[in-house]
């Protein structure tokens, strides 16, 4: 059928369906009308970028609805490919949340219309069809080589292309034109380091499937291969996918019989069977005949924990055991029989005979093996006394105790290696609570509140401070009980040698006492915000960057009592707690001067809007902001690669003054303690 009449059929059909009432039988409304919440119940199947889920209609009007949640946003394709040889009228639709539609498709035998979608919004696709009807369901990116509408072309005859799938659920597509009638085979290889699991499909120009393949060897290879005959000039697509959210580069490779080869009639190893030890090799080639057919080699190993195979026959021993290397030509399949003998352990030693490790932490003792490919690498580990470390089957050692044992290991042929272990004092960890106030119940809106306390809290994912990396949680627009909880699963855990921290972004001000606003319009005082944070053992660290709607606070004279209010209720608290060491207080303005949020890239869009305070504060712990990206630690004066609270506050007390220049007004970074080494941020 000519394409345009295809179209003008399609176009007609829908407009007799809505004329008719016809979609699940409901009355005319109009398309564009709110509709109800999206569904959670039965009969609502979600899918995945990339996925492929089936659409089965048994009879006329038979409806089925698909949800699907972005990661990013941007514009994504949603397909309706055919899955079988019926062509039945298909039409569908995508809502948003709030039932309104994003887009539109229809087609015979299958559907296809690009949406415009925000991350982490949930979509819901409603698919239906006018008779018996299959078809694969899929979401694709709007992006070269991402969707089957906008495949990489692949030319000529014979093709070897290598491609990276650099990220979860990544998906290539690919158009192939054969030169000439005959049999093609389409497979992968493995590209640079590491085993990737590829999945292909194989598809003919009305989208219909003519192979598919997931492994060319389970589970010991996971490549795969397609031998299909194809017709000239006729376009096939290939689809290439990885399992289990994989990463890694692969080869594509279309072996075409391009001077018109056949499939080979038989093949023959130049070895059925080799002995190897481990790290030792031998070539294996493959003889096809008649000498002129298509001359596409794959080759597989069954366990690659025994030997490995290359993509030119070479086979590599890996540990002692047996295996069966395969060779793949046309349709046509051989094996070769690998047996790995083992080699004798003659030595083993420890490469740290003296371990320290930390009370409740964990470190691996690493067993160096003579020689180095011995087979018998199998040791049984044991501490002396378990009261100051443990040790797993591993070799993994978590101190218990501070004190001192020795960890023992031996293989079955009874070598030995003994390491002395020290255990010292524990190590502190390093937790946070990132409160941003973005909206509030009377309808005022923060912009830049999202962005600065986001910016904070992946700041904060980025430090390893002496090996030690923050716990961050991030929590917006908290009410008082929301808070209260925050912080008892924050800092539940908490000892006293770890260090506690609680940034706080939003409203405040000073009425009587100094005071931050919460979401829904709840005052807390500073008084009463050291009150729940008394019971967290260690080292508390507040970080106060908080002002009114406008990002000033009020006046002058409030100001400075604001500033000095928070200081003084962690100062003098019923516990008396500052004056011991508990409490690092930093606010973000000093006497007679405002607070301030500015944008940073010349448009007042949320990205582009962040608190003055935070934005210094990440700039000095190695985080741009608004860039989203690591940067050097600006702060760290020393080159130590660790900032203490005294670096951090210097930076930022410049910083801030840096970026309010030519403004006409000044802020002032307070911190107390003045002179304090605690280490705060730092990378290894």
């Amino acid at each position: 059928m000519n394409k345009r009449w295809a179209q003008a059929i399609c176009a007609a059909l829908m407009a007799l369906a809505v004329l008719a009432g016809l979609s699940h039988g409901a009355a005319k409304a109009d398309i564009n009308a709110p509709e109800n919440s999206l569904r959670d119940g039965r009969g609502v199947v979600t899918l995945f970028l990339n996925s492929r889920e089936i659409y089965a209609a048994s009879g006329f009007g038979q409806a089925m609805s698909y949800c699907f949640t972005p990661q990013r946003s941007g514009e994504y394709v949603f397909h309706g490919l055919p899955g079988g040889s019926e062509a039945a009228f298909f039409s569908a639709r995508a809502v948003d949340a709030e039932g309104r539609v994003v887009g539109l498709g229809s087609g015979i035998g299958s559907f296809g219309f690009t949406a415009s979608l925000t991350a982490g919004v949930r979509y819901e696709l409603r698919v239906s069809s006018q008779g018996r009807a299959l078809a694969m369901i899929e979401v694709m990116e709007n992006a070269y080589g991402r969707s089957v509408d906008q495949p990489i072309r692949l030319s000529g005859g014979s093709v070897r292309y290598v491609r990276a799938i650099v990220s979860a659920r990544d998906t290539h597509w690919y158009s192939f034109v054969p030169p000439r009638d005959g049999w093609y085979v389409v497979r992968t290889e493995s590209a640079g380091e590491g085993a990737l699991d590829t999945r292909g499909v194989l598809l003919d120009d009305r989208w219909q499937e003519l192979a598919q393949n997931d492994d060319i060897l389970f589970p010991g290879d996971g490549n795969f291969r397609m031998c299909v005959y194809l017709t000239a000039g006729r376009t096939c697509f290939i689809r290439v996918s990885a399992g289990s959210n994989q990463t890694g580069s692969y080869r594509l490779i279309v072996a075409a019989p391009e001077g018109g080869e056949a499939l080979p009639a038989r093949m023959t190893l130049s070895e059925t069977s080799v002995t190897l030890k481990p790290g030792e090799s031998q070539a294996l080639s493959a003889s096809l005949q008649p000498e002129n057919a298509l001359a596409d080699i794959a080759w597989a190993v069954e366990d690659s924990s025994v030997a490995v195979v290359g993509p030119d026959g070479v086979v590599t021993g890996v540990s002692a055991g047996r295996t069966v290397a395969h060779a793949f030509a046309g349709q046509l399949e051989v094996v070769c029989e690998v047996n790995v003998t083992p080699i004798a352990l003659m030595g083993l030693a420890f490469e740290t005979p003296d371990l320290r490790v930390a009370q409740f932490e964990t470190a691996r003792l690493r067993a160096v093996f003579t020689p180095e490919n011995a087979s018998d690498r199998r040791l049984i580990f044991e501490s002396e006394d378990e009261s100051v470390a443990v040790v797993d089957a591993a070799g993994v050692v978590t101190g218990v105790s501070p004190g001192e044992t020795v960890i023992s290991a031996r293989s079955a042929a009874g070598i030995a290696a003994r390491a002395a272990v020290t255990v010292t004092e524990p190590l502190p960890s390093y937790r946070a609570l990132v409160l941003g106030e973005q909206n509030y119940e009377t309808g005022r809106t923060r912009l830049g509140g999202l962005n600065t306390a986001e910016g904070v809290a992946e700041t904060l994912r980025q430090q390893s401070v002496n090996g030690r990396a923050y716990e961050v949680r991030l929590q917006i627009d908290s009410t008082r009980e929301s808070l209260i909880e925050g912080i008892g699963e924050t800092f539940g855990q908490a000892r006293e040698d770890d260090v506690s921290l609680i940034y706080i972004n939003c409203h405040g001000d000073y009425d009587d006492t100094a005071w931050i606003e919460l979401h829904d319009g709840t005052r807390v005082t500073a008084v009463q915000l050291e009150q729940l944070l008394r019971g967290i053992p260690g080292r508390v660290m507040v970080i106060v960057d908080c002002c009114r709607s406008g990002a000033f606070l009020g006046d002058a004279e409030a100001a400075d009592r604001f500033t000095c209010a928070v200081c003084d209720a962690f100062r003098g608290g019923a516990s008396s707690a500052f004056e011991s060491g508990k409490y690092i207080v930093m606010t973000s303005a000093g006497p007679d001067e405002d607070s301030y949020r500015r944008s940073f890239a010349g448009d007042s869009s949320e990205e582009s809007m962040a608190a003055i305070l935070a934005r210094s504060l990440c700039e000095g712990a190695g985080w741009d902001i608004i860039g989203d990206k690591m940067c050097t630690l600006k702060a760290d004066a020393n080159r130590d690669r660790v900032v203490t609270l005294q670096e951090i506050w210097q930076y930022t007390h410049r910083r801030v003054l840096y970026y309010l220049e030519g403004t006409g007004v000044t802020q002032t970074v307070r911190v107390w303690p003045e002179g304090d080494q605690t280490p705060l941020f730092g990378r290894e």
